[in-house]
């Protein structure tokens, strides 16, 4: 996130860049880290930057991983020294969080936008980490500010985050730009600090004679108190835009010369707001006092026990009228060495605090001229330190999971108080959380892990979590040895000491670019992976060994099986069977169809079936013939059994056999064979030839079934067929 925040003064703006070191920073855009890209932009917005407007840095997340207060101001408002800003910069380290609540709100009251005209610019890479509605806290600084916008820049970001950073921009009034890549967010800054250069013209105010003089209290006939005021012409009863506006002090009233109408004073006092409605007459002085209520001061600070030092929390002050609680009208941080001020109207209130995993309710009453104090005391914390590693001693890996509250058996007891997440697995997973026992859940690749530990108030625990070894495996496949890769999906599982599944998929094989591999790192151990390409199936069983790259090549080769017949409308069951006897595939075609199997290299054994008559083949997958055709010519015709119809399944003695509709005769069906690659005229002539062989066969079946001169010849000129046809198959 980056975000820039302009202070409109009356001569000329000035700008704070608060800069987003969260460890998100760190993802790539074609194949550039966000970090970078962000450097770059705003190198290019530093070296352009108008000298006539002042600047200042501010960083977050830079030195802790996990602290949502991690917020350092390195460079502080003022003329700019272009080299110090962009070294500053390219400094920069992402780690922490990323609080665009908090970073916009701590901006804002920089800028005292309750007071003066504040603009932020907004540049996030993500979603919010710390808070709950960055939405909500836009809206509410824009109906406490005075002119406060926030314009937007979602670098690179998805649909749900596009949505989230925009209701930001569209609460305050702004704009919203979408950047997917450096261009667009170079683009997106240009434009948008060209808003931040300009000075808008103050509004032309005429200076009559009669004017307005405004004064405030918090009671009648009370001490002036400083508050703003916003004045607003009024014509046919419709409130125009605001003609100006200016602070009645302490000790001195809001003087504004204007002419004569009908006017709204908007004034503003603490969380106090009121609307006056006056007229101003020719060449008289209009005199206002506005009277808000009494207020009084809240001074909050918290511990973690009794008279403890104090730490740091935050508070939300929510009003509570007949019982019931209100909006929250403010919030603050008390700190580890400051308290937190807050000056708000008397009455009675609900304070709802934070630190750490601990939550607190603190109902208070404010009375009038008398300061409230409170120290909320939450409870007494611990640290723990999270790392973990393939082997005892082993270098340390990243670790992802949550902790939670554990029970007296050392069961699970309330939702998660911490996210285990050490990505660059350098640093520990450190969590600061109330003392007692705790359950970790944590993963790394497929190992699952569950430790129980517990923490210890004001102490450190380590917990190191030993996963377990892994190794790598990159899987491709291709038609034959040595061939292209092809696209390839399916899934691993884990293996038993029979080679079969045992447990759920581990991962997904999805080759959608035969470029490139799958590439997995799984814990040592066998492992099967069913795959397929095209319609191809095939299940492969292979080893992941100790920090080893493992290779696995599959071989989708495609073998091709068919038969000569004497009738070749037949149908021919074929049953494939492995060096083993194994039987490995089956299945039941048209004698004129081919059968394509991919198989593992080896010997096989092929048996064709017409009726009760079977002939052998015998055929080597990754040998140098990709092919096997079986003859079954010296099957006759007479042999083959017929296919039984409808009338002769029906019984004598049968109803059906008594009354039977006549059912309409059918066409013959017409067999369209498609070979691909062959010239429509060859394939033409190879027909003709069919047809011719096929009458052959009809004079020879009805003219000379016991001639063995006429069946030579009908055999040779079959054998002539088959050889032209296999010359177009080639």
């Amino acid at each position: 996130i980056l975000i820039v925040t302009a202070i409109f003064a009356e001569q000329s703006p000035r700008a704070v860049i608060v800069f987003d070191a969260s460890g998100s920073m760190w993802g790539q855009i074609d194949g550039k880290a966000k970090i970078e890209i962000a450097r770059d932009a705003l190198k290019n917005v530093v070296n352009e930057w108008n000298p006539k407007v002042e600047l200042g840095l501010t960083v977050y997340g830079h030195r802790k991983k996990g602290d949502c207060n991690d917020i350092e101001t390195l460079i502080p408002v003022g003329k700019i020294d272009k080299k110090k800003v962009i070294s500053t910069i390219f400094a920069i380290k992402p780690k922490g969080k990323t609080p665009i609540s908090r970073s916009i709100k701590k901006a804002a009251e920089e800028l005292k936008y309750t007071e003066e005209k504040a603009t932020i610019i907004l540049i996030s890479d993500g979603k919010e980490t710390c808070d709950p509605d960055p939405c909500a806290m836009a809206k509410e600084l824009e109906e406490k500010g005075i002119d406060f916008v926030t314009h937007v820049v979602g670098f690179n970001v998805d649909k749900k985050t596009d949505k989230e950073l925009e209701c930001i921009a569209k609460a305050t009034g702004g704009e919203y730009f979408s950047a997917k890549n450096a261009t667009a967010l170079n683009e997106a800054m240009k434009s948008i600090v060209k808003k931040v250069e300009k000075v808008e013209p103050k509004p032309e105010v005429k200076k009559p004679k009669n004017s307005l003089e405004i004064t405030a209290t918090e009671k009648e006939g009370g001490k002036w108190i400083e508050a703003y005021h916003a004045i607003y012409p009024v014509v046919y009863d419709y409130t125009q835009k605001s003609i100006g506006n200016c602070w009645s002090k302490k000790k001195k009233e809001c003087l504004r010369p204007i002419p004569s109408g009908k006017y709204l004073l908007k004034s503003k006092y603490n969380e106090f707001k009121k609307e006056t409605p006056f007229e101003i007459k020719a060449d008289e002085v209009t005199k206002l006092n506005i009277v808000f209520g009494q207020t009084s001061k809240v001074e909050i600070s918290a511990t973690e026990k009794e008279g403890g030092k104090w730490v740091e929390a935050y508070h939300a002050i929510y009003p509570v009228v007949d019982a019931e609680t209100e909006k929250s009208i403010g919030n603050c941080w008390s700190k580890k060495k400051k308290e937190c001020f807050r000056q708000i109207p008397v009455g009675k209130y609900l304070l709802k605090s934070k630190y750490n995993e601990f939550k607190k309710e603190t109902p208070f009453e404010l009375k009038a001229d008398k300061a409230t104090k409170l120290n909320i005391i939450f409870g007494q914390t611990g640290t723990v330190e999270i790392s973990g590693s393939e082997t005892e001693g082993g270098k340390w890996v990243s670790l992802y999971g949550y902790i939670y509250p554990a029970d007296e058996n050392g069961k699970k007891d309330g939702s998660n108080v911490g996210q285990v997440n050490n990505r660059d697995s350098k640093e520990p997973s450190t969590h600061k959380i109330p003392a007692g026992k705790y359950i970790m859940e944590v993963k790394y690749n497929n190992f699952k892990k569950e430790v129980l530990f517990e923490v210890i108030a004001g102490k450190t625990e380590k917990v190191h979590v030993v996963m377990g070894e892994t190794g790598t495996v990159e899987i491709s496949a291709s038609k034959k040895k040595g061939g292209k890769w092809v696209q390839l999906y399916g899934y691993i599982y884990p293996a038993d000491e029979n080679g079969k599944k045992n447990g759920g998929n581990v991962g997904q094989v999805n080759n959608r670019n035969s470029k490139d591999l799958t590439v997995y790192q799984l814990p040592v151990g066998r492992y099967i992976m069913n795959v397929e390409h095209n319609d191809f199936e095939k299940e492969v069983l292979f080893e992941v060994t100790v920090g080893k790259t493992n290779k696995v090549h599959v071989i989708f080769t495609q073998f091709t099986i068919g038969a000569k017949c004497s009738d070749m409308s037949v149908k021919v069951n074929y049953e494939i069977y492995a060096e083993s006897g194994r039987l490995v595939y089956e299945k039941e075609i048209k004698c004129s169809d081919t059968l394509k199997v991919v198989l593992d290299s080896g010997n096989y054994k092929v048996e064709a079936k017409i009726g009760s008559t079977i002939k052998e083949g015998k055929f080597t997958v990754g040998g140098d013939s990709s092919k096997l055709t079986v003859d079954m010519t010296d099957i006759k015709k007479e042999s083959i059994p017929k296919e039984s119809t409808k009338e002769e399944l029906i019984k004598a003695d049968s109803q059906a056999s008594i009354s039977k509709k006549e059912e309409p005769k059918s066409e013959p069906s017409v067999k369209t064979v498609e070979i691909n690659g062959i010239d429509p005229k060859d394939l033409e002539e190879a027909g003709k030839l069919l047809n011719a062989l096929g009458g052959m066969f009809g004079a020879k079946t009805e003219q000379s079934k016991d001639t063995k001169a006429e069946q030579d010849k009908a055999n040779k000129e079959f054998d002539e067929m088959s050889q032209e046809l296999d010359m177009f198959s080639k």
